[in-house]
């Protein structure tokens, strides 16, 4: 890229987007996209390989719930193995009507997890069994004592039979997106410090927070060492009585991991934090699911009381500023109040370390910045390379097809 210094790759807290949704499938391939909608696998070609550079190729998922659109895309590597995709749920869980979860592992077991969004419940008057499906549309779960704790509790509810000695090597808080993500709603503290003012007295009252943590984990796969990252938001919502916690609902809204062997510097590689950077949502897709919550909300809102209203209100929110939270992990502490300011697009741009090229028949697209230069074979594939003197079409690895160079836009 012409005038361009390259960008290193930045630790993983300023690298990790949000679980907004992840991509996998074949955009050409109606088998792989239907296997990719069910939570199935499918891996890309592993022939082409230019010296010095990635080839990655455009994956979209599709959303089996409203005939099969693209919910969004990804770039995949060529070579490396896509799991997951897009699920729907039971109808009664309709606070969690998709389900996103999505892994995208390298031949030698490098990985980035895009987790679903969870939503939870409990009230331990009543009990529940975990992971029930509750009246309220959600999943029942007790609120853990630490998101660690929640995290091996779910591993062993649900174990992976090629994982042994799994363990939590380290939890602790991401302090200034902590207070990010508080400073981001405001409001719901002032609006349960003003309702415990009046019901405290009586001996009840509630408790708000929202909060950033990192996992680290270590365990093996198949006997392979790994070592894995994990960066989540959550936030829970509960009802104090006599001092104690009566009942409550509480949520993993984002969550993401990257893998690498143990001592291997994963976090600052390349190819995970350009396999992160290159998710893409379809705006319709999104403009689709923003009425689902419409009129969710609207239903839900019939009979409620003015707090759970206003409750309800806090979660369309929280559905608004996930992108923000996004961008504010992918982009670094210090531009966060860029976000906020709405900066322009090529602010933007900068921000989630994407450049926008322009193609050979005129449209555009945005690719990660850890790359100084791109080409592309016009179906979706693109080489992304930091040698200057590369030219894919004299490469024996790669030139049974015509590669045009893309443009950086200025």
């Amino acid at each position: 890229m012409t005038g361009r210094q390259r960008r290193p790759a930045r630790p993983l807290i300023a690298m990790l987007a949000c679980l907004a949704v992840a991509a996998c499938g074949s955009e050409d391939d109606a088998a792989s996209s239907a296997r990719a909608a069910t939570g199935g696998s499918m891996q890309t070609a592993s022939g082409a390989r230019p010296a010095n550079g990635v080839v990655m190729r455009e994956h979209p998922l599709r959303d089996p719930g409203m005939n099969n659109v693209v919910a969004s895309t990804v770039l995949v590597p060529e070579g490396w193995t896509l799991e997951g995709g897009l699920t729907r749920p039971s109808n009664q869980l309709y606070n969690m009507p998709v389900v996103a979860d999505v892994k995208i592992t390298a031949p030698d077991g490098r990985a980035v997890h895009f987790f679903p969004s969870l939503s939870f419940e409990f009230n331990h008057a009543s009990g529940g069994q975990p992971m029930q499906v509750t009246l309220m549309g959600n999943l029942y779960m007790p609120l853990p004592e630490s998101p660690g704790q929640w995290f091996m509790q779910m591993a062993r509810m649900s174990p992976d039979p090629t994982v042994s000695q799994l363990q939590l090597v380290s939890e602790e808080p991401i302090a200034e997106l902590t207070q990010q993500l508080r400073q981001q709603n405001a409001q719901t503290f002032q609006i349960v410090e003003q309702g415990n003012a009046t019901t405290g007295s009586m001996g009840f009252g509630q408790s708000y927070d929202t909060q950033a943590t990192k996992l680290v984990l270590r365990y093996q796969q198949n006997g392979q060492p790994f070592e894995e990252t994990v960066v989540m938001s959550w936030q829970y919502l509960v009802m104090v009585q006599q001092g104690q916690v009566a009942s409550g609902t509480w949520s993993v809204n984002l969550m993401q991991s990257f893998r690498g062997a143990p001592g291997s510097d994963y976090l600052n590689d390349p190819v995970l934090a350009a396999i992160v950077q290159s998710v893409r949502p379809n705006p319709a897709w999104e403009a689709e699911m923003q009425r689902y919550w419409t009129e969710l909300a609207r239903i839900k809102q019939k009979g409620a009381s003015d707090r759970a209203a206003s409750w309800q209100q806090h979660n369309r929110k929280m559905q608004q500023i996930n992108g923000e939270i996004s961008d504010i992990i992918a982009g670094g502490y210090q531009r966060r109040s860029a976000i906020q300011d709405n900066m322009r697009i090529r602010g933007i741009d900068a921000l989630r370390e994407e450049t926008p090229y322009t193609t050979p028949s005129g449209d555009t697209v945005r690719l990660p910045s850890f790359y100084d230069h791109a080409y592309t074979d016009g179906n979706g594939t693109y080489i992304l390379n930091n040698d200057a003197l590369y030219n894919p079409n004299t490469d024996p690895a790669v030139n049974n097809q015509n590669w045009s160079r893309l443009e950086a836009q200025r």
